[in-house]
């Protein structure tokens, strides 16, 4: 009898989940009878009575000139509305905006913001299969191929068999650069919409609908941007720890120096970690103007120390600056006295080993 009732249960629990679907759960439930509802006549009061005090505080506004008319009753949804998610670092939405767009601030000083953002478009539609109907790099804007989506709809709970009923949209992605090329606004419209009949509602599509496309779209390129920044930095972040070589040579003013196999925007922080292991300390520096300041305090003491004669430098336990400029597709790294005199080409070829050794080391550790 108890196998009996709890299979009823289950067959019960069964027929009320395949009557529920997506539609069902993001509108209002109970009656809209309150549609059929007329408007109340103001109260009529006889000229020798006085009239009730009334106010204004149940009032229903009436329909702006942006308000869609149609989502009254069962046309309206009740789901919470889709946010835009500002995951990259530097980026953020304007408070209060309704439209799905999402604002990114330059924080790549190796390319132009507007090249970022359009290669990481490019690199979502590819991934995705979705082709490009149009790009207009001057005015900043790409309209998409046909964006197909797939949705399952089952025939019945009696049924295990599933049908598919196929949407397309194409999208507008505009840019919008600020003057001074540091911050642009990336903005999605959904432009042509056809449903599983093949039938074109742009005009007449839900905006509620229209608006959860839309910010689900630039939602997807933004994890895009994400995914790209993320894995950028920890290739960077490999390819310093492997270490650069370097060279003698002469600085970009003709004098001795060491000049380093990686970009400017790489060596800056894998000689920090050279010159730590060589034994100085950074007092000071500046990225911008490539300049640091240190003190030479000895080779580091360990039980292995005087072992390698490359610990030991030729150098007074003093004070120094480094200039580190950008050559070509290279770097060059200045040694100068606390006076801003170069260190000479004996000097430099000194240390040049010690130098050489560390900046190429695999997996530096400090």
């Amino acid at each position: 009898m108890k196998t009996i009732n709890l299979l009823a249960v289950l067959v019960g629990s069964l027929c009320i989940g395949a009557c529920s679907n997506i539609d069902e759960r993001t509108t209002a439930s109970g009656s809209v009878d309150y549609l059929e509802h007329k408007t109340v006549p103001p109260l009529k009061v006889p000229a020798d009575l006085t009239a009730p005090p009334t106010n204004n505080r149940y009032a229903i506004p009436s329909l702006g000139s942006n308000d869609a008319p149609q989502l009254v009753g069962k046309a309206l949804s009740v789901a919470s509305p889709r946010l835009v998610i500002p995951l990259v670092s530097g980026s953020h939405v304007e408070e209060g905006s309704k439209q799905a767009k999402v604002l990114f601030d330059q924080i790549n000083d190796n390319e132009p913001l507007e090249k970022t953002i359009w290669d990481t478009v490019l690199a979502y539609l590819e991934l995705n299969n979705i082709g490009v109907d149009s790009f207009d790099k001057e005015n900043n804007e790409l309209i998409t191929d046909w964006v197909i989506d797939r949705q399952e709809v089952d025939n019945g709970w009696l049924d295990f068999s599933s049908d598919y009923i196929e949407r397309a949209r194409k999208f507008k992605l505009s840019l919008e650069l600020a003057p001074h090329g540091r911050t642009a606004a990336l903005h999605s419209s959904m432009i042509k919409y056809i449903d599983e009949n093949r039938e074109d509602l742009i005009d007449s599509i839900n905006p509620i609908a229209k608006r959860t496309d839309e910010v689900n779209f630039i939602n997807y390129i933004i994890a895009e941007y994400d995914f790209g920044i993320r894995l950028e930095r920890s290739e960077r972040i490999a390819k310093i720890r492997e270490g650069f070589s370097s060279e003698m040579g002469f600085n970009p003013d003709g004098e001795a120096a060491f000049l380093v196999d990686a970009e400017y925007a790489d060596a800056w922080p894998r000689l920090q970690l050279v010159l730590r292991k060589m034994g100085f300390d950074v007092v000071d520096l500046d990225q911008s103007s490539g300049l640091l300041f240190v003190k030479y305090n000895g080779p580091e003491e360990s039980w292995f120390s005087g072992w390698f004669s490359k610990d030991e430098l030729s150098l007074d336990e003093d004070d120094y600056r480094l200039i580190v400029q950008k050559v070509g597709d290279k770097t060059s790294i200045t040694f100068k006295d606390i006076e801003n005199e170069a260190f000479t080409a004996q000097q430099v070829t000194e240390i040049f080993p010690t130098f050489s050794e560390y900046m190429a080391a695999n997996d530096l550790d400090i």
